[in-house]
């Protein structure tokens, strides 16, 4: 009875304390806030922690169980202790103002520790403890973004309770309110500043995982940007922080250590906000990110929520950073002015010194031409402004223009009794080539790759051996797509019983049965196949190796590149199509999606060098998330030291991307490829356009198929449409569908095909070089036939031969500089132009 008089005497007494009634109340809403978006929640997967349908913990990994148990105590005791300071004698607007800067920051550290020890099981040749500490302290600022919406209600009951309630007896319990100088942390940030600008910071704008965003001028303090960009990032995020500093030190308890820390900490936060949204005006001005010929979209929604973002998270962990550094030199307080030197010698040197990149493809010395398809390389860019591009071995520039073919995707089947696909055939071959098409993009499916678990179908792979020699005797080259659509189509549960916005999962593709672990989570997705936490749950179990089924998906493409490592007319591997986002993006669907890729690219490397053959391009993706919105969090560069890499997105803009749902266009087609084009230079990677197209009405959108074909000239980059020919059970065929496919359609009724309409066969048949020497320097062309190319050449290259694809019945008439024995040749559907091209050329052909 004593005992438990006692207790609640504490208790009572530490209630009348309005530090302890402010941390306590914000912690209670905070746990609330996130209780209630994880129950309502319908995708399970934008609740800050968990969510409908995903488990709290469970027993996936630490990936599962890290955000709760790193992540929620590093986000309650983030905000509880600089509340608890801060409410000791500030009013209610300040301690509403310092709970809701508290919320962010550890939001951010909360995220960026979660995320960091999710990676580390991952930890090792494929993935270095730097690049995941990296990654996961560049993106933490994504997470943020939710806690600046909840930081406002959390930050009203920490105040509310700060200035209602009882107060402790006279001199008892409260510290007097006071002030403390503010040039100490204002040295001490200039010098972390410093020093973040040439290390962690030298990647957290450009060369990061969003860095394809920031183009044009950047308001950001790291050595990557022009000295003017780093000098006005830094002017601002000190300035910022010197205001935040200046408020705040007389409205806090006699100085400390703890108390200059916590200062430090928020002001940072509030400084690193405070650069984002300058960035993001910058970034919203029409001569910033300015695209030729981009219709208008809503750009300004992503570079201003990616600016924000960036800014938040370097805020908080530059703050941390700082916050600790104070804390350690708190004894060397009175000699603020050596400290002062030192970081601003350590700012004029930032801009001399150049932030490392992962290095190019290097140099290969050209092979004379073998008189068949050769065998495709990257050839590395000649400027830092230019795009490397896909060649030939004999030094040819090459480009690869032409459709999906899905007919070999082994599809969930919603009625058996109707076939997702149809046969592929020869003449499915002849008619691309009449097309002008010089690359299929054929999708394979794991599920009938390795259909029981350490058994490849050496059927399946005669197939696609077939498939590869029919489109090479019509000259036409085979990426190798190892597809999958919301994981596999052991996802679907079409009697799953779902509710709150959301619907059964539809099956897909992919993965097969034994491949797909989903730990009980919900078969139920929301407004989209890949928002299901089925789907999530079976991609962070692939994602964190669980069972080893990232292993056996490595081992398979091993098998794949051991089979056609002496085939020419194989340009390469798309490692995986739309990789899922998983249970932790993107820490999931960023670092770790580049760890699978650098084990998938090193298990080909292997199984080409045992073969006997030559590297193969190495094609990789974005996430999902690139085609359903036109940006990502993406692997950062340097994932992988192999070079042979093409970047590979899927730019639906204005087609199925889920703006369009909602009326708007984040990003118009213009404005995709452009950007897709400045990612794959921070990859030093060539770029080619993987799936493009799903357009509706031929008539209508075949002004946008016009548009994505001008943009895609200005490039000089390929791609493949989606898509060939499907049949009527395909899941992207309604059940009530009366006919199938984007190109060639499909009657359902009567099984009949027809030809390619004219609104999208006259832009993708446009004429277009194939092959030529040296490299190009501008494209145009229109459906009609008109073609002008402009491009060099060395004086003397290992192969002259230009190789040009123009259509129509009528001889093109031919216009050339630089072109020896030009002359045109008649094939189906078109003509074929050579000729000798030395130094610099031009070839002009009209219809």
């Amino acid at each position: 009875m004593i005992t438990n008089t006692l207790v609640a005497g504490y208790l009572r007494s530490l209630w009348a304390v309005p530090r302890v009634r402010a941390a306590a109340a914000a912690v209670v809403i905070l746990v609330a806030v996130m209780v209630a978006a994880a129950v309502s929640d319908p995708s399970g997967l934008l609740a800050p922690i968990g969510g409908r349908g995903l488990p709290m913990l469970g027993s996936g990994g630490v990936y599962r169980w890290a955000p709760l148990v790193v992540g929620l105590p590093v986000l309650l005791v983030g905000t509880a202790v600089p509340v608890a300071l801060v409410a000791r004698h500030s009013p209610a607007r300040w301690v509403f103002v310092a709970t809701w800067t508290a919320v962010i920051g550890a939001g951010a550290w909360a995220t960026a520790a979660s995320g960091f020890a999710a990676a580390l099981p991952m930890v090792g040749p494929h993935l270095p403890a730097g690049s995941a500490l990296a990654y996961a302290l560049s993106t933490s600022g994504f997470a943020a973004i939710k806690f600046i919406l909840a930081g406002p209600l959390v930050a009203a009951g920490a105040a509310l309770a700060a200035r209602f309630g009882p107060r402790p007896a006279s001199g008892a319990g409260e510290a007097e309110a006071g002030s403390f100088p503010a040039a100490f942390p204002m040295t001490v940030m200039v010098a972390v500043t410093g020093l973040a600008a040439i290390g962690p910071a030298a990647h957290w704008w450009h060369g990061g995982p969003v860095g394809y965003s920031f183009a044009g001028f950047v308001v950001a303090p790291t050595a990557a940007n022009s000295v003017f960009g780093f000098l006005a990032g830094a002017a601002v995020f000190l300035a910022v922080f010197a205001g935040a500093v200046w408020m705040t030190r007389r409205r806090l308890p006699q100085a400390g250590p703890l108390t200059v820390s916590v200062t430090v900490a928020l002001a940072s936060v509030i400084a690193g906000l405070g650069l984002g949204a300058v960035e993001a005006v910058v970034a919203a001005m029409p001569w910033s990110n300015r695209v030729s010929g981009a219709g208008p979209d809503q750009w300004w929604f992503a570079t201003s929520l990616i600016s924000v973002a960036t800014g938040v998270g370097y805020g908080a962990v530059i703050g941390l950073l700082g916050a600790v550094v104070v804390a350690v030199a708190w004894p060397l307080r009175s000699r603020s002015v050596p400290v002062a030197v030192i970081g601003v010698l350590l700012l004029a040197l930032v801009p001399v010194i150049e932030a490392s990149a992962p290095a190019g493809p290097p140099a290969v010395e050209a092979v004379a031409a073998s008189g068949g398809m050769e065998y495709l390389r990257v050839l590395p860019a000649r400027t830092a402004d230019e795009l490397a591009t896909i060649g030939d071995v004999t030094g040819r520039q090459v480009i690869l223009r032409g459709v999906n073919v899905n007919q070999l995707i082994d599809y969930y089947l919603r009625d058996p009794a109707v076939p997702a696909t149809q046969p592929l055939t020869d003449g499915d071959f002849e008619q691309m080539a009449a097309m002008g098409f010089n690359v299929i993009r054929l999708g394979l499916s794991w599920s009938r790759l390795e259909p029981q678990r350490g058994t490849f179908d050496e059927s399946y792979l005669r197939q696609i051996q077939a498939a590869v020699a029919g489109a090479k005797a019509h000259g036409i080259y085979t990426v190798l797509d190892l597809h999958e659509d919301a994981w596999g189509n052991a996802i679907a549960r079409p009697s799953e019983r779902c509710g709150g916005g959301t619907t059964p999962t539809t099956g897909w593709d992919g993965a097969p049965a034994w491949a797909t672990v989903t730990d009980g989570t919900a078969h139920c997705q929301f407004l989209a196949r890949d928002l299901a936490p089925a789907v999530a749950t079976a991609f962070g179990n692939f994602y964190t190796d669980r069972d080893g089924i990232q292993s056996e998906l490595v081992r398979t493409w091993a098998f794949v590149a051991r089979t056609f490592a002496d085939e020419p007319a194989v340009a390469g591997y798309d490692l995986l199509n739309e990789p899922g986002i998983g249970a932790n993006p993107p820490i999931s669907s960023g670092l770790l999606l580049g760890r699978y890729y650098d084990a998938a690219i090193t298990a080909i490397r292997r199984a080409e060098r045992d073969a006997g053959g030559p590297a193969h391009l190495a094609f990789f993706e974005p996430s999902v998330l690139w085609s359903g919105l036109g940006f990502d969090a993406a692997p950062a560069p340097g994932f992988t030291d192999d070079r042979q890499l093409v970047f590979a997105p899927h730019p639906y803009s204005e087609s199925i991307s889920m703006d369009q749902g909602l009326g708007l266009t984040i990003a118009s087609i213009e404005r995709n490829l452009a950007t897709s084009a400045r990612a794959a230079r921070a990859y030093k990677s060539a770029l080619w356009f993987g799936e493009w197209g799903w357009f509706g009405d031929p008539a209508v959108d075949g002004a946008k198929v016009r548009r994505f074909a001008a943009a895609q000239d200005r490039l000089g980059a390929g791609g493949a449409f989606w898509v060939w020919r499907q049949g009527c059970g395909s899941p992207e065929t309604g059940a009530d569908a009366t006919t199938s496919g984007n190109l060639v359609a499909v009657n359902c009724r009567t099984g009949e095909s027809t030809p390619p309409p004219a609104g999208f066969a006259e832009p993708l048949s446009r004429a277009f070089p194939r092959a030529f020497p040296g490299r190009l320097e501008s494209l145009t062309s229109s459906p009609g036939g008109a073609l002008r190319i402009t491009a060099s050449a060395a004086d003397d290259p290992a192969n002259c031969l230009v190789d040009i694809w123009v259509p129509g019945e009528r001889m093109p008439r031919l216009t050339v500089t630089g072109v020896a024995d030009a002359s045109s040749k008649q094939v189906t559907g078109g003509w074929r132009i050579t000729g000798c091209a030395r130094g610099a050329y031009t070839v002009t052909a009209t219809p």
